[in-house]
C-alpha cells in the first residue's frame, strides 16, 4: 500500500464532493435535511412562541423542563437520522452511484443510537475543552471532526469511532482547521445574506412567524444543514482515501 504522503489532501476536492452529492442527489441531500431538521426546528420554535407561559407557576416550570428534555431527545434522534442519511448519500456518491432515500434512511436508523452517543460525547468533550481556555476544545473538535461518518460507515462502537477519527485526522489537522473556518465563514455569509433579505422583505409590525418568513427560514435551515453534513462526510472520504487509498485500490490490493 502506498503511504499517505504519496497522495494529496485537497480542500478543493472536499467541496467538489460535497457540492457534487447535493447536485446529483438533491432529493436525499435536501429532502432529508428539510423534513428532519429545518421543518421540526421551525415548528418547535413556532409552537413555543404561541404558548403564554407563566414562569412564576411551579407546575409550568416543571412542565417546561420536562418538555425541554423530551424535545432535546427528539432533536438528537432527528439529527442522527439526518447525519446518517447524508453520510450514506455522500459515501455512495463517492463510489459513483446514487443512494436512494430508503437505503439512506435504513442506514441512518440502524446507526441512530451510536450517532446519538458520539454526538453527546463530542458535545461534552468540546464543552469541557472550551472551559479549559477554549484552545483544548478546538483541538478536540478538529481531532474528532469525522467521528459521525466513521460511526456510520465503518460500523464501529462509540469509543472506537473516536480513536479511528483521531487516526484519520492526524497529519491534516491544520488543514481541517482551515476548512472548518472556511465552512463557518460560508455559513455565516449565508445567514447574513438571509438576515438582510428577511429584513428587506419584512415591514414594521410584521409577525416574525408570518408564512413568508417561516418559509424563508425553512429554506435557509435546509441549506445550512445539508451543506455542513455533506462537507463533513466529504472530509471523511478525503481523509480515508488519503490514508488508506481509494476503495478500488484497496480491493485490488486485497484480491490482486
Amino acid at each position: 500500500m502506498a503511504e499517505a504522503d504519496d497522495r494529496s489532501f485537497s480542500i478543493g476536492r472536499i467541496f467538489s464532493r460535497a457540492f457534487g452529492v447535493m447536485g446529483r442527489n438533491p432529493l436525499v441531500a435536501f429532502g432529508v435535511a428539510a423534513l428532519l431538521s429545518a421543518l421540526p426546528s421551525i415548528l418547535i420554535t413556532y409552537g413555543l412562541a404561541q404558548l403564554n407561559l407563566d414562569m412564576r407557576d411551579r407546575n409550568t416550570v416543571i412542565g417546561v423542563i420536562g418538555s425541554g428534555i423530551i424535545l432535546f431527545g427528539i432533536g438528537l434522534f432527528l439529527r442522527a437520522l439526518v447525519q446518517g442519511c447524508l453520510v450514506r448519500a455522500t459515501i455512495a456518491d463517492s463510489e459513483g452511484r446514487k443512494a436512494g432515500l430508503a437505503e439512506c434512511l435504513g442506514v441512518a436508523a440502524s446507526r441512530a443510537l451510536p450517532l446519538i452517543g458520539v454526538s453527546l460525547l463530542f458535545f461534552l468533550g468540546f464543552a469541557v475543552g472550551l472551559v479549559l481556555l477554549i484552545v483544548p476544545g478546538i483541538i478536540f473538535a478538529i481531532t474528532c471532526a469525522v467521528v459521525a461518518p466513521v460511526v456510520v460507515e465503518e460500523r464501529v462502537g462509540v469509543i472506537e469511532a473516536f480513536g479511528r477519527a483521531s487516526v484519520l485526522t492526524r497529519g491534516a489537522r491544520w488543514k481541517i482547521f482551515g476548512l472548518a473556518l472556511l465552512v463557518l465563514v460560508l455559513i455565516w455569509l449565508i445567514e447574513a445574506v438571509a438576515g438582510v433579505a428577511a429584513i428587506t422583505l419584512s415591514h414594521p409590525g410584521m409577525d416574525p412567524f408570518s408564512p413568508s418568513l417561516m418559509i424563508f427560514n425553512f429554506v435557509i435551515g435546509t441549506i445550512v444543514a445539508t451543506f455542513s453534513s455533506t462537507v463533513q462526510t466529504a472530509l471523511y472520504v478525503e481523509l480515508r482515501e488519503w490514508k488508506d487509498g481509494p476503495a478500488t485500490r484497496r480491493l485490488d490490493e486485497i484480491f490482486g
